[in-house]
């Protein structure tokens, strides 16, 4: 989910300036919504703001290869996988798949991921990239819009880094098999073509911090980018079909890569800070559902100045609580409050949690919501939000028995607001964690329990993201047991080797 308001002005200046009719009629463009108002008025299709792909099997014009086209399918096998025989891939394109304005050009990312077995031909490609634009970049930010960074920033960037071309290909391909009957082995020569990849630049970081040299002045802003970007994209792709456990290798490298840069020469970079603000979420919520030392602690939180960053000081909020809870657990008597000077009690809890509502309301002016549903939706997210963190709270610094009228309130204000969204499918992929945390608390209720395996149900078959099974069973088996604290099972789940994600 994308850290930051979608419709600030620094990433709008750097979109399209106003949809392809309005360029091609050289006149300037509205940017109304949903369609621009001159497009309306002249009668015509508006085709939006939106980056247009286009896959475009061109000669190169610069560079080393200038004068050269793309390598046809089958010329080249890479050298590290000879022992492998080239297939055709069973994806087919999509009828009619549009080609439009971006092109990826054939000197920078397609020369690198043409090595890789089971390539597919470009119309795959173009659907793959299509896929990805309109399927996946919409699940990765609390709320999707034409400034999207996933489609503004990091699409392009992939147009000139085969390692992170590799990751997307790979993350869509795998996404649109477990959403349609389409089959392939190249989503898994993808993603282990991208890590050999990153491999290599670790290699070299590794190197340079063992000989003592500061990273932040050693590697450049693009390369930082591409290595984190790529590395949340596999992140992502650990998630989808297999239940692997790999996302948190992923999870791992990008902290410590982040860890390594810092942050003092990266902070007026557009690019990196969202994504390193991307890492934060996944980092945080990531927490709250393992016991583990190594995901818990030195997690990646929210850069406090940037203040235009949604739900920062709700994270951070949240990880002070996920700190003080493993403290607690490993010494009940403990009174320390992990980074905190005060100890939380039900009333600071409240009042941290109230803070962090009224900053990220603020934080959000600058999205201009399109219309008066997405208003009150958005305003519903914060409060669903706001109840889960309390729920959350509350049960694992081990208050829930001496304030149930608490827990009452929060557990049924959280359920109403799910219950009144308007627009559920704009908003789907900001409800796995809050979801998971009413399932946590529906323990003994058969009600609140059928309402939360419907809505986990929805969040499955509208994300793709099959991680999300491994959590509704996880509900169904704790629901079922003997304990009401969920993350007695939690922890049990964990010493098998099961690491629970409901982001």
């Amino acid at each position: 989910m994308s850290s930051r308001a979608d419709g600030e002005s620094s990433i709008a200046t750097r979109a399209p300036a106003g949809c392809r009719s309005c360029k091609q009629r050289r006149i300037q463009c509205d940017r109304g919504l949903p369609a621009c108002f001159k497009c309306s008025k002249r009668k015509l299709v508006c085709p939006g703001y939106k980056p247009q792909l286009r896959w475009a099997n061109a000669i190169a014009v610069r560079g080393r290869f200038k004068g050269m086209q793309f390598p046809q399918e089958g010329e080249a096998v890479s050298e590290a996988r000879n022992t492998s025989s080239t297939k055709a891939s069973p994806l087919s394109p999509l009828e009619g798949a549009e080609q439009d304005e971006i092109s990826i050009n054939g000197e920078t990312a397609i020369s690198g991921v043409r090595l890789v077995p089971d390539f597919p031909n470009d119309d795959v490609v173009r659907q793959l990239l299509g896929h990805y634009d309109e399927k996946i970049a919409s699940t990765l930010v609390w709320l999707d819009s034409e400034h999207n960074a996933y489609r503004c920033l990091v699409l392009p960037l992939a147009q000139r880094q085969p390692a992170l071309m590799l990751s997307i290909l790979a993350i869509s391909a795998k996404h649109l098999s477990t959403t349609s009957s389409l089959e392939s082995s190249f989503p898994e020569s993808a993603c282990d073509a991208a890590i050999q990849m990153i491999t290599a630049q670790v290699q070299q970081v590794t190197s340079q911090l063992a000989e003592g040299r500061d990273l932040s002045n050693e590697i450049s802003i693009e390369t930082a980018e591409w290595m984190l970007a790529s590395m949340l994209t596999l992140l992502s792709y650990e998630t989808i079909g297999s239940g692997s456990m790999d996302w948190q290798s992923h999870r791992q490298a990008a902290r410590i890569l982040v860890h390594a840069l810092g942050t003092a020469t990266r902070r007026d970079n557009e690019l990196y800070e969202f994504l390193r603000n991307q890492l934060s979420i996944f980092d945080v919520l990531a927490s709250t559902t393992n016991f583990d030392s190594s995901i818990t602690e030195n997690a990646i939180l929210p850069n406090p100045d940037l203040r235009n960053v949604l739900f920062s000081d709700y994270l951070r909020f949240i990880y002070r609580v996920t700190l003080q809870s493993r403290e607690k657990f490993q010494d009940p008597a403990s009174t320390q409050q992990g980074d905190a000077s005060t100890p939380l009690t039900p009333k600071t809890l409240r009042d941290g949690f109230e803070q962090a509502r009224g900053l990220t309301l603020m934080a959000a002016r600058p999205l201009q919501l399109s219309n008066y549903s997405k208003q009150r939706d958005f305003v519903r997210i914060v409060d669903i939000y706001h109840h889960a963190g309390l729920l959350y709270s509350y049960r694992c610094l081990r208050f829930s028995s001496s304030i149930p009228g608490d827990v009452e309130y929060s557990r049924a204000r959280l359920l109403d607001s799910l219950e009144v969204l308007e627009e559920i499918p704009t908003w789907v992929q900001d409800l796995p964690w809050p979801v998971f945390i009413l399932g946590t608390e529906s323990y003994g209720n058969k009600s609140y329990q059928a309402s939360v395996r419907t809505i986990y149900e929805m969040i499955i078959e509208t994300m793709g993201f099959n991680h999300y099974d491994l959590v509704l069973r996880f509900l169904d088996e704790f629901w079922s047991g003997d304990d009401p604290d969920w993350s007695v099972r939690a922890r049990g789940w964990e010493a098998r080797g099961i690491q629970l994600l409901a982001v």
